[in-house]
């Protein structure tokens, strides 16, 4: 019998514990990371989805990005980390975005220059470090996942949409409710149309944007033309310039054309001045051809302008964003940022001009083409 007990004993004595287990959140990439070259570095941009499936809030606190040899890429936290969060569903302003309640989702955006010297990013891993509220008080735990290899397919070169210049590229990545970071929803589905669009006017005279801008500014009625040779999938017009609210969203787009560049890549040019759509569904067109005129028509908040992106469907939302490059351009200067850029700052000369060729201009950049 004490031969037993003492069996007993030593098997209490070496049985483990149970592993403490924290619920965290649920981490997933939609889409693979895509590179492409801007401002003559290689770029990665994905979205990084997370979930909170547990009845605890929890509060994001630290992202270390690394590469597949384990290389350091980027860590966001505090005020960097939460301007990269967007929440779907909240006000673009709302106070805490890193804060996830029980059922909610957020929206990490990455968009990131690889550190100079530059080398080859073949796939992407994440930790996230985050405090899960508990009665007794804040546990902080971590986790690492959401590994996925870079997508290298061919980034879509194309020619210039407007003429000369200069033109001020106007995006900003991380811009909440901006093109990149606004999901639509349509047929069960969630896209993101405008990942990489740019909004085209042209650079005032002397240097600035005025409080008040004319009915004519920013290049209006300029010549828009085909990026490549290709077939026209939609022609819209009869949307009127400066557009009255309420614009529903069948109407945001103003008078509009979508460009079969083949190989499931299409261009969209939005916003183009009502009566000026030259083109029809169907018609093929060659590059450098006229086939629109640059307009204010649908939502056009920084007044006429031309809205340019490429995806991956001939739908005006329905539809994911790709990334494109133009064959060349020439970089002149910037704006230090986009908040730079409406309250009137004057744009920023490069010491020298240079030329541009089969990449992304830089956000805010004053551009000349060819």
């Amino acid at each position: 019998m004490s031969q037993l007990v003492a069996a007993v004993a030593a098997l209490v004595m070496f049985a483990q514990s149970p592993v403490p287990l924290v619920q965290s959140v649920d981490l997933i990439l939609r889409q693979a990371p895509v590179s492409f070259t801007q401002g003559g570095r290689p770029q990665l941009v994905y979205e990084l989805h997370l979930t909170n499936f547990s009845q605890s809030d929890v509060t994001l606190a630290v992202l270390d990005i690394v590469d597949g040899d384990g290389r350091l890429l980027a860590q966001y936290a505090d005020d960097e980390l939460k301007r990269r969060i967007t929440r779907p569903g909240f006000r673009n302003d709302h106070a805490t975005p890193q804060v996830l309640g029980p059922g909610m989702r957020a929206v990490i955006n990455v968009w990131l220059a690889i550190p100079s010297p530059p080398f080859l990013v073949g796939a992407v891993s994440h930790r996230l470090e985050l405090d899960v509220m508990r009665p007794e008080g804040p546990v902080r735990t971590s986790i690492t996942g959401a590994t996925a290899n870079v997508a290298f397919t061919s980034t879509a070169a194309i020619d210039a949409p407007l003429r000369g210049g200069p033109w001020i590229a106007i995006y900003d990545p991380l811009l909440k409710g901006g093109h990149r970071t606004t999901i639509y929803t349509l047929d069960g589905r969630a896209r993101i149309p405008g990942r990489y669009a740019i909004d085209f006017i042209r650079l005032p005279p002397f240097g600035a944007l005025p409080p008040v801008r004319e009915a004519n500014a920013n290049g209006f009625g300029e010549d828009v033309l085909a990026v490549a040779d290709g077939t026209i999938t939609i022609a819209v017009d009869g949307v009127p310039d400066a557009t009255p609210p309420p614009i529903s969203l069948e109407r945001a787009s103003g008078n509009h054309i979508a460009l079969d560049l083949g190989d499931g890549r299409f261009a969209f040019y939005e916003h183009l001045q009502q009566g000026s759509v030259t083109v029809k569904a169907g018609q093929k067109v060659t590059r450098g051809q006229v086939i629109a005129r640059l307009g204010s028509s649908g939502s056009s908040s920084i007044g006429p302008h031309l809205h340019f992106h490429v995806s991956d469907a001939s739908a005006t939302l329905a539809a994911e964003g790709i990334p494109f490059v133009f064959h060349h351009f020439i970089d002149e200067g910037r704006f230090a940022s986009l908040s730079a850029l409406t309250s009137g700052e004057k744009w920023l000369p490069a010491g020298a001009v240079t030329a541009r060729r089969d990449e992304r201009p830089d956000p805010v950049t004053v551009i000349r083409f060819p």
